[in-house]
């Protein structure tokens, strides 16, 4: 988990997250609109679609760097990537571990960003289940 989210060693290690440092290196930084557009008060549950390579890590990734800015604990920024996961089963540990650390850094809110949430089979029943929990 601490490899997909560097931040938690610290705000500024967004810098070595490999999405991010693409979007920084490149000649033409472009911000979605939708960053802007992003509902995050509690409790706010959302789904982005689009074709691949369109920016929708990109996108997570920007958010991920603005939270930081907002917000104290590191750790209560979660994201992960999805599309190794292989069913609902999974999907469920990896909540439920991050929500033990949650739990153990004493954080009341967080932001869990799911990317690719789609790929493991039934994904849904893992969010129906942990969204009471959360």
């Amino acid at each position: 988990m601490e490899k997909l989210n560097p931040w938690w060693k610290g705000k500024e290690a967004i810098e070595e997250d490999e999405d991010y440092r693409k979007w920084k290196e490149s000649k033409t930084k472009w911000i979605p609109s939708l960053l802007e557009k992003i509902e995050l008060k509690p409790f706010s549950l959302h789904f982005l679609f689009g074709p691949r390579q369109v920016g929708k890590t990109t996108l997570l990734k920007l958010l991920v760097k603005e939270l930081l800015e907002r917000i104290e604990n590191p750790k209560a920024i979660f994201y992960y990537r999805c599309d190794k996961l292989s069913d609902y089963k999974e999907l469920d540990e990896i909540l439920k571990e991050y929500l033990r650390i949650r739990k153990n850094e004493n954080i009341k809110t967080s932001y869990i960003l799911l990317d690719e949430v789609t790929f493991p089979k039934e994904w849904f029943r893992a969010i129906k289940f942990r969204r009471s929990k959360i």
